[in-house]
């Protein structure tokens, strides 16, 4: 009986050392308010943009770069900004 009683308090404390590290340190928010790259395509194609040939997501700049043709067919270069959703014609 004794034997038992060491037995589950070493693997209730081994459950612990276990389970503490990962609750402990999350990689990423997972409610974060960042614009994705499926949304702000759909974005851009309701406002005439289409043959999307560029798209880099910045993270360090908070924004997304994307390479399309405008309305008139033009070329042109996009900057969005991933959390106000603003775009900048860089071209």
């Amino acid at each position: 009986m004794k034997v038992l009683s060491v037995f589950s308090s070493w693997m209730c404390l081994g459950c612990l050392l276990v389970a503490v590290p990962v609750m402990a340190d999350p990689v990423e928010d997972t409610t974060s308010s960042a614009l994705t790259v499926p949304k702000a395509m759909r974005m851009l194609q309701n406002q005439g943009y289409h043959d999307f040939r560029k798209i880099k997501v910045e993270r360090e700049e908070n924004e997304i770069e994307v390479e399309a043709r405008d309305k008139e067919g033009r070329k042109v270069e996009l900057e969005i900004d991933l959390y106000t959703g603003k775009i900048t014609d860089i071209d």
